[in-house]
């Protein structure tokens, strides 16, 4: 299958299976949720970059709580749903709404830690280098580029890590470069059919947004209107673009390494 196709049938899998409507209803609350609280955080913190004070600290508290623990659920869904996409038969890869992301989320997160202080001591090192004020500094800026590249494939080894949770081999620091090898031209092709996937995603949500400014209604209220239908699309997109990572894992990375 060709990126197109695996897109195509990622969207199709997305809203497919036992319970879709009710999953995607419950998906839908925790998202709009998560909009609020954001946005609410967003709010605060200008107000606290022009005035210097903290209107509310204990609201901020609770939306900032909100926001992580939220987040924390998500992205452990994320990780779940990958590891449901690698059995591309199954139509019902879209994960009961339960507490089971969490446990996944905390399973990897030995794995996002050591992998993000690889990265953080690559970007310092690459810093180092442009503050040299030597011909260093060039390579330094090539060098902090390639990483930012590189850092998209790190999302194979959680891949890796998801299809039976198994972190055996996964923190070689090679990985990244083996797995651009092999997938590269796929990845890119993907990279670059996303970007207007995403823009066409968020359309609905800046109209929704400007259709309640023009009504009159209030600020808060159109950002709040916009960011949780762009949240809720937004993170179909996202779980679609990690359906596909699962699909070139398995055709392209997998059987040649």
């Amino acid at each position: 299958m060709n990126v197109i196709d695996i897109m195509i049938d990622g969207f199709k899998k997305v809203y497919s299976g036992k319970n879709v409507l009710s999953k995607h209803f419950f998906m839908f609350i925790i998202i709009a949720i998560l909009s609020i609280s954001t946005v609410n955080v967003q709010i605060m913190a200008n107000a606290i970059e022009k005035t210097k004070e903290i209107p509310n600290i204990s609201q901020l508290l609770i939306c900032l709580a909100i926001t992580i623990i939220i987040g924390i659920y998500t992205g452990g869904y994320n990780l779940l749903f990958s590891h449901n996409a690698f059995n591309r038969e199954n139509k019902d890869i879209l994960p009961e709404i339960t507490l089971t992301p969490f446990k996944v989320f905390l399973k990897t997160l030995p794995l996002m830690i050591i992998w993000s202080l690889y990265i953080l001591v690559a970007i310092f090192f690459s810093m180092f280098l442009i503050s040299s004020k030597s011909l260093l500094t060039v390579l330094g800026i090539f060098l902090f580029l390639f990483l930012l590249f590189l850092c998209a494939f790190v999302n194979f080894v959680y891949i890796a890590y998801i299809k039976n949770f198994d972190s055996n081999g996964l923190f070689n620091i090679t990985l990244p470069f083996k797995y651009m090898q092999k997938s590269f031209s796929d990845f890119v092709l993907l990279g670059l059919l996303f970007i207007p996937v995403y823009g066409v995603a968020m359309t609905p949500s800046f109209i929704v947004g400007l259709l309640f400014g023009l009504l009159g209604a209030k600020t808060i209220m159109a950002l709040y209107a916009g960011g949780i239908l762009g949240g809720y699309l937004g993170f179909i997109v996202q779980i679609v673009w990690y359906y596909c990572l699962v699909q070139i894992y398995r055709d392209k990375i997998e059987p040649n390494l």
